[in-house]
């Protein structure tokens, strides 16, 4: 009796929190996990101190290898990869985006439109102090 036992691998996703300071760190780290197997994808967000590794990999031999060099390097995720969902995912961030920017814009603009408004582009009398269309000194100014 044979029995064939097949494992198959799905693809991961792990995110891992780590310290660079600079880009030359940045290549390292991103050198060091690409030396193990089984990896596809290597993304590193140096400003936020996030890696994010795609593949079917040991993610002990990962962090592992990270943590004799950076002593920072904590494991934030792990768990199965799925494109569609990370498809959706960024379709969602990418539109929440695209709204904040409209709202920032449309923001500019109204101030924009209550700075050219305000009453710095009227004329203003210079005894009085208040705005005015006409001023004559003579007989008075005639309040607008």
């Amino acid at each position: 009796m044979v029995v064939l036992l097949l494992i198959t691998l799905s693809l991961q996703k792990m995110v891992v929190m780590i310290n660079v300071c600079d880009e030359r760190s940045k290549e390292k780290v991103i050198q060091t996990v690409a030396s193990c197997s089984g990896i596809t994808t290597i993304t590193m967000d140096s400003k936020e101190g996030k890696l994010t590794v795609i593949g079917e990999f040991d993610e002990m031999q990962i962090l592992k290898k990270l943590k004799k060099r950076w002593e920072s390097a904590k494991m934030a995720t792990f768990g199965p990869f799925d494109p569609k969902k990370e498809a959706e995912t960024a379709a969602a961030a990418e539109k929440k985006k695209k709204e904040e920017n409209e709202r920032e814009r449309e923001r500019e603009r109204e101030e924009a439109l209550y700075r050219s408004q305000s009453h710095h582009d009227t004329p203003v009398c210079p005894m009085h102090h208040h705005t005015t269309i006409v001023c004559d000194h003579d007989h008075g100014c005639i309040i607008s």
